[in-house]
């Protein structure tokens, strides 16, 4: 699949409108606490539902996406989407945005998981990683038009409400990109040949995948935290004021993006396996030059470039690993890993709130145990790439034989 196809065009796009939508939940929180008539604290359990439908999403996805196929699949997905921006826009409960926020969940992960599937399948090896990145680095892009937009339904209406339906005209206009794609759309002859029910006995039974899915849990807990707490973190550690601090998340999205854009040249001449532990180092390294903030301020947006540059790759590289190694469950294993990430996301992000607030740790303590779960991270996939030698040296092996 070449990447200057129409479908690939589209699948960019896709993500953008994926960032679109995640981004913009934080900044409209004021205008959905106003909504529903409930404080911040309440109105911020929203993400554990809408990471709860990433969660759940992959039983439904491997359960209706082998009985309804991809091509139905890109069409119905962005469908939730507007139904959950629908919902956000005209609710006025917090049990309706617990609703809309769970299909949110849900409709992005069948988007994610049926384009990564479709042009994961179609590559080899490193290639697989390299076309990934590029399309998973419009999400970034995305991420960074999503509060734009809630800022300019501010200052045209005073809230969010004009945001949501931009996000649902975008998710719209995709699922009618989808519907005159979906003759296209190429076939995937291991992942349909193999029953479900021997693809997911074959998957679990793989020390591989389930390393795959500790690591991706982890990261995306990382991300989420990160990104959540960067803004609060560089207020308190540099002492600068909230506009000034919330520079440092579009720092962040902006160096995600680009790095997984660019992340083709480094995949050319790194293996993927071994990249994923450099990029983890590199995001490590940019938490300990966020540390020294407090010293110089222009610490904490260099520290906040590297935490993107090396958190950006992982996910569609991860993706890509998953793919090339269980060829028979691409979708299944895509699905999995999409919603182990989110089991990161129920916890890391709270967590980090809670020690950034304790008076004995701060916002450096929260940096500190970052640094230190992706350490951790670190050494899991040391010991998981000796699992995939393993296995390389036992394929190479059998085919000697």
């Amino acid at each position: 699949m070449r990447i200057t196809s129409p479908l690939f065009a589209l699948g960019c796009y896709a993500f953008v409108s994926l960032g679109v939508s995640a981004a913009l939940l934080g900044p409209a929180l004021p205008t959905l606490a106003a909504q529903a008539n409930v404080g911040l604290d309440r109105i911020g359990l929203i993400f554990i539902s809408m990471s709860l439908g990433y969660l759940t999403s992959a039983p439904i996805i491997n359960t209706l996406g082998a009985r309804v196929g991809t091509a139905n699949m890109l069409i119905v997905s962005p469908l939730l989407v507007i139904g959950s921006m629908a919902l956000l826009a005209l609710g006025a409960h917090l049990s309706v945005f617990f609703v809309a926020t769970y299909l949110l969940g849900l409709g992005q992960s069948g988007t994610q998981v049926a384009y990564n599937t479709i042009f994961g399948m179609q590559q080899e090896s490193e290639r697989a990683s390299a076309v990934l990145n590029r399309l998973n680095a419009f999400f970034g892009i995305g991420a960074l038009i999503g509060p734009l937009l809630v800022a300019a339904s501010y200052i045209l209406i005073n809230e969010a409400m004009l945001a949501f339906w931009g996000a649902a005209g975008m998710a719209l206009l995709l699922t009618l990109g989808a519907l005159r794609a979906r003759h296209g759309l190429p076939a995937s002859p291991a992942q349909f040949t193999t029953p479900q029910r021997d693809a997911a006995r074959r998957l679990l039974a793989a020390p591989v995948a389930w390393a795959l899915c500790v690591v991706m849990g982890l990261y995306v807990g990382c991300e989420v935290a990160f990104s959540g707490w960067a803004a609060e973190f560089t207020s308190r550690i540099a002492g600068v004021g909230t506009a000034q601090a919330a520079v440092v998340v579009s720092i962040f999205w902006a160096a995600l993006a680009i790095s997984r854009y660019f992340a083709h040249l480094l995949v050319a001449r790194i293996p993927a396996i071994a990249l994923i532990g450099l990029l983890f180092s590199t995001a490590i390294a940019g938490l300990a030059v966020m540390l020294l903030a407090g010293q110089a301020s222009i610490a904490a947006w260099l520290g906040a470039a590297l935490v993107g540059a090396g958190f950006g790759p992982i996910y569609p590289t991860l993706i890509a690993i998953g793919i090339q190694r269980f060829p028979f469950a691409a979708q299944m294993i895509t699905s999995v890993l999409t919603s182990t990430g989110s089991v990161g996301a129920l916890f890391l992000p709270a967590l980090t709130g809670v020690v950034m607030s304790a008076p004995a740790l701060g916002a450096a303590g929260a940096w500190v145990m970052l640094a230190g779960l992706l350490a951790l991270v670190v050494g899991l996939w040391q010991l998981a790439r000796r699992a995939l030698a393993r296995e390389d040296a036992a394929a190479l092996r059998a085919g000697a034989i």
